[in-house]
């Protein structure tokens, strides 16, 4: 049964889940079919993590965060997530260790720096994390990532996965398999997931387990919800977030 807005018939276990395939074809439909913009969608979607981020660890507890943004995509909504994240009263820095040579991510960045966000260059050991920030956002991998991780990347998943802070992953936890989820008793270990336009198959609760999970897609247009037979929870007032 698909369901949008306030017309849905929810039940928490009848939420699908969008294989890896799924998930690529959902992009390119909103970018193709309904003339989406990347930017767009990235400001939605880093409005969205920003906003569940601050649900679950607030600025009045969790004042100093730090945002570890890989090259693609999932890095920009890292990016975007930044500099909302400074209007809603952190002290925010960005790792991004391999930068994308184009305008948008470059404009990105740019607005970060403006917005007063840290951008580091030298990234702290693991151990040595917790004495600067209260929380990590992990937008490193996004759902289009396939192993091996590259050496230039691997500081970065490993400050994720060994810091001992709660992290905040950016639609799915960096290193997971999309569909089937970690590999190993060593993949990272998320704290909060949230989860952009639908949920993908890692993000099921058998797998999932303890980890706390919101859904940012309050932006799908209703022939995709149509198309891809998605049941998922109505948002509230004008939320743009919802836990699941």
């Amino acid at each position: 049964m698909a369901c949008s807005g306030s017309q849905c018939s929810y039940s928490a276990d009848k939420v699908n889940y969008l294989t890896q395939e799924n998930a690529v074809a959902l992009d390119q439909d909103l970018f193709n079919e309904y003339k989406f913009s990347v930017d767009q969608l990235m400001e939605l979607a880093g409005l969205s993590v920003a906003t569940a981020v601050a649900r679950v660890y607030p600025a009045t507890t969790h004042k100093s965060a730090l945002i570890i943004c890989g090259p693609g995509n999932n890095g920009g909504d890292g990016l975007v997530a930044a500099r909302h994240m400074t209007l809603f009263g952190y002290s925010v820095a960005v790792y991004y260790p391999k930068r994308t040579a184009n305008t948008l991510y470059e404009n990105l960045l740019w607005q970060c720096e403006k917005f007063g966000v840290n951008i580091i260059n030298d990234l702290p050991q693991p151990e040595e994390l917790k004495n600067e920030y209260k929380v990590l956002v992990d937008a490193l991998f996004g759902f289009s990532f396939k192993p091996p991780v590259r050496e230039a990347l691997k500081p970065a998943l490993d400050a994720l996965i060994y810091s001992g802070l709660p992290v905040c992953s950016v639609d799915i936890p960096s290193g997971w398999h999309v569909e089937k989820g970690p590999d190993s008793e060593n993949s990272l270990k998320p704290a909060l997931l949230i989860s952009l336009s639908a949920p993908k198959l890692c993000a099921k609760p058998e797998i999932l387990k303890n980890v706390k999970h919101f859904l940012g897609g309050r932006f799908l247009p209703p022939g995709i919800v149509q198309k891809y037979n998605l049941t998922l929870p109505p948002y509230q007032a004008q939320d743009q977030v919802v836990e699941l």
